[in-house]
């Protein structure tokens, strides 16, 4: 993955104090790796709503730096077909270690497993995720204008064009907890990530709508 930042894109009138507030208790180091990768400078990131304008000026956060371009894709790829294959061919054709996780069989404790069309839907939450996992090349904590007012940043995560994949909004605090997940990979199994919402390119009619949890299944 590439570096975590912390983007500051409101520089309004009164705005520095409540700046200072909302990152008041917040650990850099845990949150984004450092106080260096704090984006805080009206002269360069005052950006308003057009937050994505700072890929242009650093190109490198969108490279999948622990892993080589052919990986990247190639990862998505498999992902990819696994999803195809579930839609073309239902639990039959699921990856059946995916499914006796589900099902709780790999546990040995099926009576506490999902069943049926429930088990469908959770299949299918597990290979969109997977498909979004491995887009992802960046993460943002975005302090715009809504966060300086709610209190409540915003998490973004992005693929390697800069597009939104998923994205929450939490308490400061909570971005800096995320931040400690992100450094290690496991980002994608905290309810951040799994109750994220869809970019508006991995919408239902978006761009990558092809990938989302609500086609998978011809709806």
């Amino acid at each position: 993955m590439g570096p975590a930042i912390w983007l500051r894109t409101c520089y309004t009138t009164g705005s520095d104090e409540k700046h200072e507030s909302l990152i008041n208790g917040v650990d850099m180091d845990n949150a984004v790796d450092g106080d260096h990768r704090l984006l805080n400078d009206p002269m360069l990131y005052d950006y308003g709503a057009d937050w994505q304008k700072v890929f242009e000026v650093l190109p490198e956060l969108l490279e999948p730096n622990d892993r080589s371009w052919e990986s990247y894709e190639e990862n998505q790829h498999t992902e990819i077909e696994a999803m195809r294959a579930y839609a073309e061919g239902g639990i039959a054709r699921a990856d059946q270690r995916l499914v006796d996780n589900l099902t709780g069989v790999s546990q040995g404790m099926p009576q506490f497993g999902f069943q049926g069309a429930e088990l469908e839907n959770q299949v299918a939450k597990a290979l969109q995720s997977s498909v979004h996992k491995a887009c992802i090349v960046a993460w943002v904590v975005l302090e715009d204008e809504e966060a300086l007012e709610s209190g409540k940043v915003a998490l973004m995560f992005v693929d390697a064009l800069g597009r939104v994949v998923r994205s929450m909004r939490v308490e400061a605090g909570e971005a800096e907890q995320v931040g400690g997940f992100w450094a290690d990979g496991s980002w994608d199994e905290i309810h951040e990530w799994e109750d994220g919402e869809p970019g508006p390119e991995y919408r239902l009619g978006g761009s990558c709508g092809g990938l989302l949890l609500e086609s998978i299944r011809g709806a």
